[in-house]
């Protein structure tokens, strides 16, 4: 469906997403990797996306790594792109910055089809990239040539991109899950179990501060069982739940599992 107003940063990545994921090759992930937009290449390049509907300052700082992440080789994509509503006069100094520092800024047009008027980003067209062609006048994207790509999530999520204080799917997010599903697989979890996850046992059995832990001592020595104070991981990521739950399943079939 055309996307038929940018009103919001949501938009810009709605029509950015709904672009790439018609290409060949290419899959969108949104709030991934630390972007509004990972994609990912069946190749494995992956390009990060930042969106902001007037370009500014923040957005330069939001794209571009922090001197420590270079150092301590951090993952990161192989591009990175900007993408905003329009680029005026005032802030064309900043679309040069940040072409300079390896960064392409993006921005939608309206154009005529069969179908109406309608915003397109002619991905295929300005993305070398994408088309194939050899660069004449235009140029590749600069290749940031990380040491480690990001983690690319489980699966694609219908998370919306580009919204305010975002729920991300996070490798820790990926991890919590799974201990969830076995949690409630089981009625209750040790703190193997949740180490073998790969992630911290004290978040989820101590309590930070004056909040209550997560998990509370099960009545058997060692276990632990589930709370109100456990946050609503599952409801925030329900296909990615689901798809623990069946990992589990396939795993352990004896397994008594609910999703």
């Amino acid at each position: 469906m055309p996307i038929e107003k940018i009103e919001k940063e949501a938009d810009l990545c709605a029509l950015f997403i709904q672009e790439f994921n018609a290409l060949p090759d290419w899959t969108c992930y949104p709030e991934a990797g630390s972007f509004d937009v990972l994609v990912v290449n069946t190749d494995g390049r992956q390009i990060g996306v930042e969106a902001k509907m007037t370009l500014n300052s923040k957005v330069a700082d939001q794209i571009l790594p922090n001197a420590y992440e270079d150092l301590n080789e951090r993952p990161g994509p192989d591009y990175r792109i900007v993408i905003v509503s329009k680029i005026t006069d005032a802030s064309a100094g900043i679309v040069k910055m940040l072409d300079r520092l390896g960064v392409t800024v993006m921005q939608p047009r309206s154009s005529w089809t069969r179908e109406g008027d309608k915003y397109t980003f002619d991905l295929s067209g300005r993305l070398l990239e994408v088309s194939g062609r050899k660069p004449f006048y235009d140029r590749y994207l600069f290749d940031w040539n990380p040491t480690e790509r990001c983690q690319v999530p489980i699966m694609v999520t219908n998370l919306p991109a580009g919204v305010p204080a975002p729920v991300r799917l996070t490798p820790w997010k990926e991890s919590a899950l799974k201990v969830i599903a076995q949690l409630r697989s089981q009625g209750f979890i040790t703190s193997k179990q949740i180490a073998a996850h790969g992630i911290g046992v004290s978040a989820w059995t101590q309590a930070p501060g004056t909040k209550p832990a997560w998990l509370a001592k099960g009545v058997v020595r060692g276990t632990w069982v589930e709370t109100e104070h456990l946050p609503a991981f599952d409801k925030q990521h329900p296909e990615v739940y689901a798809l623990a739950v069946d990992t589990l399943k396939a795993t352990f079939p004896q397994l008594e599992l609910t999703p």
